[in-house]
């Protein structure tokens, strides 16, 4: 029996997960429980069954208050309240019982009580939370304060941890321990070989922790790791990741980072795509196989169990995972807050850490988040933003992460069409690649400096590193993004004159970005259908036109400014060649004004000269 799956570990979910994919083979019957943010994967197995405890129906609610309070009849309005205010939680009953018991708005003893005050004149809280806050404001000082400071050092509480960073004489101590028992905000889990206490509820410790102001948070914090490290000078390594914690809260910024990389270094007998992606149910091989729903519900899990304040490297490998996925989905607004708080995260010393990644996370978080403002138009925060990556990975002299950082900034410029800038940014990257030997990073690099290679008249080549980019993410069953490097192959052959090559690659991207759900490749993909159509012989203007709203529409809905003045241009060529001529002004306008704000130069030129004709 595991209970609490909620507050789980990283190591401990992966070895219950490899436990429950055993379990067919053996006459074992194991039972878990958990609050519902807690996510697995186990839903679909025929060997699992899941019991909801649901909020307790009115007479159940009843049944049970009669037991906290009696049946005296004058209580009974006083019940309804209750039962209609906690909406039936059995935590949330109980707790507001024991406040107005702590209040004296009922006197009694358990089970016979009476009201003593009249009903009009009883302030309830409206949350369990502001429950809580009541009681614990109501504490006597001494009491409150070791109740905060047992919330700084975590749900389970070491005595000797307490005992050093409480300030309190033994005998003090353990009184009002005692008090905060009777009280049943803790109870006592363990005598042996060190006391300790738990926290009754997560809830409790959260509203305690809340109560404090953050210095005090953050000097408590450093004291217990100065606690932990006197106490138990041979034990450091089991202590890891509480310590990790502490350091971190308590911005010892030396030894958070001695800790976090005690934290991430793992036995890694592991082949080079799994070091870099995690195992086969992580979010992140998930992403790379193109499963982003379920990379979702992976990372927001992996999020979910970060949040107890002992995985914090885990928090920051599920934000970047999460935002991966969000930006294969095409949102990449969601996908850039996530980067953005791995950005503001990871400050100073530990913008050189990796959690466990293949990279830095702060260079991959950079490097993702350029690419997602450059489908936004955002180029200037992007520029920055991979820059910054740029120089962090070349200032660690890490050579994936430099990798990382170049396929961020070159694909960014890509996007904005400033070509000349792409090429050598990514050139550089291929390089490192290649002088490193990192085979998972290879398709992310090439197929982007392809398109540019034949966007600027190098179509051999463009074409040779496409198709390599292409056989190396087939070998290495890369489905994440795909069909945008089939959009962009398509792209290279057009410009060869391949046109039903182009076709069937634009046909397969299509497919592949709707059965994965990235409506931004989509968007791209039916670009690309429309040109296609445009270059017949003889054009088929309406099926081009039909495939650039379809783009638009999509790029619009996505937020993707420049790909949306793009189909634009695209939109005014095709009009204008149906003798349309108001609608190629109106389009055309549209995608000069955009495309000078947002200095995309190359298509922009393409744009006035077709919009030169109409005048």
């Amino acid at each position: 029996m595991l209970e609490d799956l909620h507050w789980i570990d990283g190591a401990t979910q992966a070895f219950l997960d490899s436990l429950v994919e055993s379990l067919p083979a053996a006459r074992v019957l194991l039972l878990v429980n958990y609050r519902p943010e807690y996510q697995h994967g186990w839903g679909g197995k025929t060997y699992y069954s899941q019991l909801r405890v649901d909020p307790l129906p009115p007479d159940t609610a009843e049944g049970m208050l009669e037991t906290l309070l009696g049946s005296d009849a004058a209580l009974v309005p006083l019940k309804r309240l209750l039962i209609d205010r906690t909406h039936g939680n059995p935590f949330f009953l109980e707790e507001t019982v024991r406040s107005l018991v702590e209040s004296h708005a009922v006197t009694g003893t358990p089970g016979d009580y009476r009201l003593a005050a009249a009903l009009p004149a009883l302030q309830i809280p409206a949350t369990v939370q502001a429950v809580l806050a009541a009681r614990i404001d109501r504490l006597p000082a001494e009491d409150k304060r070791l109740l905060q400071v047992a919330s700084v050092v975590g749900k389970d509480v070491p005595i000797p941890v307490l005992r050093a960073v409480a300030d309190l004489p033994e005998p003090d101590l353990q009184r009002a321990l005692g008090r905060l028992q009777a009280a049943e905000f803790v109870y006592e889990t363990r005598l042996f070989p060190d006391p300790e206490y738990t926290f009754r509820h997560a809830l409790t410790l959260e509203v305690a922790y809340g109560s404090l102001l953050h210095e005090r948070r953050r000097e408590l914090h450093a004291r217990i790791v100065d606690a932990i490290e006197r106490l138990y000078p041979e034990r450091l390594p089991e202590h890891a990741t509480r310590l990790a914690h502490h350091a971190f809260r308590g911005e010892v910024w030396g030894k958070a980072l001695t800790y976090l990389k005690q934290q991430s270094e793992m036995a890694a007998s592991r082949s080079s795509l799994d070091a870099v992606l995690g195992s086969a149910e992580s979010a992140g091989a998930l992403f790379w196989s193109g499963e982003h729903v379920r990379a979702i519900e992976v990372g927001q899990r992996d999020l979910a169990v970060a949040a107890d304040f002992r995985g914090f490297g885990m928090g920051i490998v599920a934000m970047c995972r999460l935002g991966q996925a969000y930006h294969a989905l095409g949102d990449y607004e969601r996908a850039a807050a996530f980067f953005l708080r791995v950005v503001s995260s990871l400050q100073g010393d530990l913008e050189r850490e990796r959690f466990g990644m293949a990279g830095l996370s702060s260079v991959f978080a950079r490097a993702w988040l350029g690419w997602c403002l450059a489908e936004r138009g955002d180029f200037s925060e992007g520029v920055a933003r991979g820059a910054e990556g740029v120089a962090i990975a070349e200032a660690a002299d890490h050579a994936y992460s430099r990798g990382l950082a170049t396929w961020g900034l070159g694909t960014l410029h890509l996007v904005r069409g400033n070509l000349e800038e792409a090429i050598p940014v990514l050139e550089q990257g291929l390089v490192v690649l290649r002088m490193a030997d990192m085979p998972p990073l290879f398709p992310f690099v090439a197929t982007p400096l392809g398109v540019a290679y034949a966007l600027t008249g190098q179509i051999h080549d463009g074409l040779r590193l496409l198709e390599q980019g292409l056989r190396q993410a087939g070998a290495m069953n890369l489905q994440a993004h795909h069909a945008l490097r089939l959009t962009w192959h398509g792209e290279a052959l057009v410009l060869a004159g391949q046109l039903d090559r182009a076709g069937q690659q634009a046909t397969d991207a299509l497919a592949l970005a709707g059965r994965l759900g990235e409506r931004g490749s989509q968007a791209y993909a039916e670009r690309l259908i429309g040109e296609i159509a445009m270059r017949r012989e003889p054009a088929d203007i309406r099926g081009g036109i039909d495939a650039f709203r379809r783009a638009l529409a999509l790029a619009t809905e996505l937020g993707m400014r420049p790909l949306a003045a793009r189909c634009r241009v695209d939109l005014g060529a095709a009009h204008l060649r149906a003798g349309a001529r108001f609608d190629a002004e109106t389009e055309l306008t549209a995608a000069v004004e955009t495309l000078r704000e947002l200095q995309m130069a190359h298509w922009l030129a393409r744009a006035e000269t077709l919009a030169a004709t109409i005048r």
